[in-house]
């Protein structure tokens, strides 16, 4: 016990409580929809050796393996990792960090592990930097790391509301803490309300 509370501070996400570990939804689910050998505890790994080194101060897995974390079978090429840093420059500092180590850089991906990572910075929006702050402790095949809570992540996927986050947000809300829901689109939502809008636009067509 005592090394793997010295594991969980080295990476940065403070001592986790045995019981609050979900262990693995991700592997038992996903792998059923990925390639059979998955790269994605290399890919973690690597995030929090970036946490390590200060590149980065946090991140959380969103996108389409966060839809198969919360029980929805998917197929997703890419990961979609929400990440903070401090500024725009940090940004680009990150992309030369690996463009210089010589990994794959193709449009907005990274490559790491052989595999696309799809970088979101968290000053995108408020919305991205709670979605980190608030996102629920889990491991991969022993990998400590974070994924975006179900109610962040519908709200995400009502920001891009495209017909595939229409399709993945009236599943999701089976599992969804409602009043939690529509507390985040409170915080979140511009003037007109349009991520409420939406929702209701979704919920109407169930």
């Amino acid at each position: 016990m005592a090394d793997e509370r010295e594991k969980q501070e080295q990476f940065g996400l403070g001592e986790i409580p045995p019981e609050a570990l979900e262990r693995m939804s991700l592997q038992e689910l996903s792998w059923q929809t990925q390639s059979p050998k998955s790269r994605l505890p290399d890919v973690l790994t690597e995030l929090n050796s970036l946490m390590r080194m200060e590149i980065i101060k946090d991140y959380a897995i969103g996108g389409g393996y966060a839809v198969i974390y919360h029980g929805i079978p998917y197929s997703t090429f890419d990961l979609d990792v929400l990440v903070v840093l401090g500024s725009e420059e940090d940004f680009q500092s990150l992309y030369k960090y690996y463009r210089e180590k010589g990994n794959k850089i193709d449009n907005v991906y990274i490559y790491i592990a052989d595999m696309p990572v799809h970088v979101l910075p968290n000053y995108i929006s408020p919305l991205f930097n709670n979605a980190i702050k608030e996102a629920q402790r889990m491991e991969v095949n022993g990998v400590p790391s974070k994924v975006v809570g179900v109610e962040h992540l519908m709200a995400l996927l009502l920001t891009a509301f495209r017909p595939k986050d229409k399709i993945h947000i009236a599943e999701l809300v089976k599992s969804a803490d409602m009043h939690t829901l529509n507390e985040i689109l409170r915080r979140f939502d511009d003037e007109q309300r349009l991520l409420s809008q939406r929702l209701k636009e979704v919920l109407g067509n169930l």
